[in-house]
């Protein structure tokens, strides 16, 4: 009897004790390296103490009421999030499209282009700030400067976000029945039409899942914010940083929790949206 014929069930039963031991070990080890820095962080955010100390002696909610009473804290969450939205519609926008003309038609210099494409993702941080701060940095709209703009760094947040967009997405667009584009298109229905309506809700799960991971990325990025931020466009995490080489007080824990917490309800949203689809496809 070939070991393809065996029943997986009897094949995993037969395995070694060691190497399930092993693979136990190992994922409790990964799950506790995660976890351990988040929860260290959490317990630290409720500290009475002026310092960050671990362990902490007493227990306060003092440093949320400061982090949610201080302008310039608040604003900078703001910022954060407002240039984490605008990434979003930008790079999900792009992506999207990208993917689908790569998917649908035969793109000229296809590799070429995609090589292009995926670049940034794997340009550092630093190369990728200082580029959009010496390239457009002095550009002029209105007789208003770009530079410190919060949409300056939404495109330049938008060079990370977007190619991860289209790896996704192009992996999405692979999965549909383009039966059903062909069956749409000889029933009269127009290209611009068959898009929105009928391919859209295909891929509907894709979106959500690439737009919330821009969203992530924009909203944590720091690098290139450091070099694209002024006093007023400044993001949560520059100011942590910047807070941090002055005093390192347990509102940057708080901040850090707050970060995690929306990074935490991002991937719940994906799951609940994944989970939904699924009962939508065994109905």
């Amino acid at each position: 009897m070939s070991e393809a014929s065996i029943p997986l069930a009897r094949r995993r039963s037969a395995e070694p004790t060691i190497f399930k031991a092993l693979g136990f070990a190992f994922t409790v080890f990964i799950v506790a390296y995660i976890l351990v820095p988040i929860l260290v962080t959490l317990v630290m955010s409720f500290n009475d103490a002026s310092m960050i100390r671990f362990p902490i002696t007493s227990w306060s909610l003092k440093w949320y009421r400061d982090f949610l009473g201080s302008p310039q804290w608040t604003e900078a969450l703001f910022n954060s999030v407002v240039i984490a939205l605008g990434t979003t519609m930008i790079s999900t926008t792009a992506g999207v499209m990208a993917a689908w003309a790569f998917e649908r038609y035969d793109v000229p210099f296809r590799n070429a282009w995609y090589l292009l494409i995926m670049l940034p993702l794997f340009m550092p941080g630093v190369v990728l700030g200082l580029g959009v701060a010496i390239s457009v940095g002095n550009i002029q709209i209105g007789g208003y400067g770009v530079y410190g703009t919060r949409g300056l760094v939404m495109l330049a947040h938008a060079l990370w976000a977007m190619p991860l967009v289209f790896m996704l997405m192009e992996a999405t667009f692979r999965t549909i029945d383009y039966r059903v584009v062909e069956a749409s298109y000889d029933l009269g229905g127009k290209p611009v039409q068959t898009f929105f309506e009928i391919v859209i809700p295909m891929v509907s799960t894709g979106i959500i899942s690439s737009a919330l991971f821009a969203f992530v990325i924009s909203l944590n990025e720091f690098v290139m914010a450091l070099f694209l931020t002024d006093r007023d466009s400044q993001t949560l995490p520059v100011l942590m940083w910047l807070s941090l080489r002055s005093a390192g007080t347990p509102r940057l824990a708080v901040a850090s929790v707050i970060l995690a917490i929306t990074v935490f309800a991002c991937l719940s949203v994906i799951v609940l949206w994944y989970i939904r689809q699924l009962r939508k496809v065994s109905r």
